[in-house]
């Protein structure tokens, strides 16, 4: 063989010697990298999307947010109140200076973990007027802000996401003070998917369900209701005797009117004469313990005005608690129409103990039992108010 020859196989073979290098080089990166990739859809539970899944927010809103959330913040009227029925609190890493600066009497998620909640940092005023601060949320470098949609009206989301630099998602359920039943299960499972909290989410509401079957089967065969009248309805802070609301909520899960329905022009809050009262004569009458001082004071400078209506000089008058501060407070909604049950139809909720079912709904929405501390803080929780209102 001819030198020339020789070069040339010598060439041909150190050609098919680097060829099977880079395809062995290949092979490895590509099994490398695809074991790394599968490595990373495991630990993150994603799907082949990647690190983002989209979504449909409230605002009617597509966004993009993380597939792992860690750190988040909640702003505006009743989100915080969803992260915790949620059991993300861990997640949270900053509060509206409200939080801290309010007495936490009346928002459920507050009472329960107070504590843990005024350790966090401000990260904005917070409130139902009060806009959000960018620059204080970005401090406490969230992956991912829950934004009212209240809150949305005045500060375009997609703005503050921006600002941020981190996904904003807006959220509602319902009008304050309402039980939108519908809304609040879409709100708690859109969260509870951002959040990796579905089977919390389905847990929630599917109690919620149950509790809104129960008390319709429970009444749905009472013919004979009482006039009811709900005075003293907490909105916005407390409220005189004269104030209420229609329709209101845990009566309208009791498929019970109240004698200012027949009256009120459009759903909300209102304020009546006291005349109109004496007129109807409501027969049996419930007082927001949120607002029982006031009332309380009013009718020691005339006591002879309330015991002019027949539920007063029969003793017919109740408290319950105030599930409207912040928003609706969902679990002390629910808890307060067990007891109005109770009272309006003691045959029907005869197995039922209106303070020990309280306790049971607020620890599966919130793990805890908060029934005792409306008592020590109002000295009195689901009981009559004969003995504080005293006609003759």
């Amino acid at each position: 063989m001819d030198s020339g020859a020789h070069t040339t196989l010598s060439v041909k073979m150190m050609s098919h010697v680097k060829l099977a290098l880079v395809l062995l080089i290949a092979i490895v990166v590509l099994t490398v990298s695809y074991a790394t990739y599968m490595l990373l859809q495991s630990e993150h539970g994603s799907s082949l999307q990647g690190e983002y899944f989209e979504v449909t927010d409230f605002n009617n809103r597509t966004v993009k947010v993380p597939s792992k959330v860690s750190r988040i913040v909640a702003i505006g009227p009743g989100m915080l109140r969803l992260v915790v029925y949620l059991n993300a609190t861990n997640l949270v890493v900053g509060v509206e200076a409200s939080e801290k600066e309010w007495s936490t009497l009346g928002r459920d998620y507050a009472m329960a973990y107070e504590d843990f909640l005024k350790k966090l940092p401000i990260i904005g005023v917070g409130g139902p007027r009060s806009p959000p601060d960018p620059e204080r949320i970005r401090a406490v470098k969230p992956d991912l802000v829950i934004m009212h949609k209240l809150y949305a009206q005045m500060y375009d989301p997609d703005r503050l996401s921006r600002e941020i630099g981190v996904p904003v998602i807006v959220l509602d359920y319902g009008k304050a003070g309402y039980l939108d039943i519908n809304s609040i299960k879409q709100a708690l499972r859109l969260l509870g998917k951002i959040l990796h909290r579905e089977s919390r989410a389905e847990e929630l509401c599917k109690y919620i369900d149950q509790i809104v079957s129960d008390l319709k089967n429970r009444v749905k065969n009472v013919t004979a209701k009482p006039l009811v009248y709900v005075g003293a309805v907490s909105y916005k802070g407390k409220q005189p005797f004269t104030s209420s609301q229609s329709p209101f909520p845990p009566l309208m899960l009791l498929n019970t009117s109240s004698i200012i329905d027949e009256v009120s022009l459009k759903p909300g809050f209102v304020s009546i004469d006291f005349e109109y009262l004496l007129l109807k004569q409501p027969e049996v009458i419930f007082i927001d313990l949120n607002s029982i001082d006031i009332v309380i004071s009013d009718f020691k400078k005339d006591p002879n005005k309330y015991c002019a209506l027949k539920a007063f000089k029969k003793g017919n008058v109740y408290a319950i608690l105030p599930f409207n501060y912040y928003h609706t407070n969902v679990a002390t909604a629910l808890a307060d129409a067990y007891y109005i049950g109770k009272v309006l139809h003691s045959d029907q909720f005869a197995d039922i103990n209106p303070k020990e079912k309280a306790n049971e709904i607020f620890e599966v929405f919130l793990g805890k039992p908060l029934y005792e501390e409306f008592v020590k803080e109002f000295n009195i929780g689901f009981d009559s108010l004969a003995s504080v209102f005293k006609c003759g």
